[in-house]
């Protein structure tokens, strides 16, 4: 299943995806503002491992994952849920660029904004939430775009480039992006 927009499409993330995710996560200007762990080189081993495990999981309120590739069928990262409560209708988002010639031009943006009409339209999920570094500017901005506000603020969360930084919760309400999704 494809999720269509203008510049990107969401679909399955496949086994030749593991290549140039591997490249992607091995970029320290990627990885260094995805995870607040020590950056460590990942292996193909790694990911297709991981990949083995997630094409296992059948129940998507357990989480998902989705290959982000131009309209050209070029991958560029991923996006998905990691963290579906599914109780209170609250989802965590992750999402990444890892081809640096497409950063900074709308394409995680529009991304994102497939992931969370998907989510919220298709899971009926109340609310989405993700974390951002504060030093991490360009996304920051891509998740303002899309709608998200910070909701809290992590002091200090996390020692990165030799001193301590902010980590950002930001979120999005069902009922807000239904109401801007034309003009987000």
């Amino acid at each position: 299943m494809y999720f269509k927009g203008e510049l990107v499409n969401l679909r399955a993330i496949t086994e030749t995806d593991i290549k140039p995710c591997v490249e992607y996560l091995n970029n320290p200007d990627i990885i260094l503002n995805l995870d607040d762990d020590a950056p460590m080189p990942v292996s193909y081993e790694h990911e297709k491992e991981w990949f083995t495990e997630n094409i296992k999981n059948k129940d998507i309120y357990k989480g998902f994952h989705l290959a982000i590739e131009t309209k050209d069928g070029r991958f560029l990262g991923s996006c998905g849920a990691n963290d579906i409560d599914a109780k209170n209708r609250i989802a965590t988002v992750g999402l990444f660029i890892g081809d640096k010639d497409y950063l900074g031009k709308g394409y995680g943006t529009e991304a994102m904004k497939l992931l969370l009409s998907f989510t919220f339209n298709e899971l009926n999920i109340n609310k989405v939430k993700l974390h951002v570094f504060e030093f991490n500017k360009r996304a920051i901005k891509s998740y303002e775009k899309c709608g998200f506000k910070v909701e809290a603020v992590a002091r200090e969360a996390i020692f990165r480039f030799g001193k301590y930084h902010d980590e950002y919760i930001m979120s999005i309400l069902k009922d807000e992006f239904l109401a801007n999704e034309g003009s987000i």
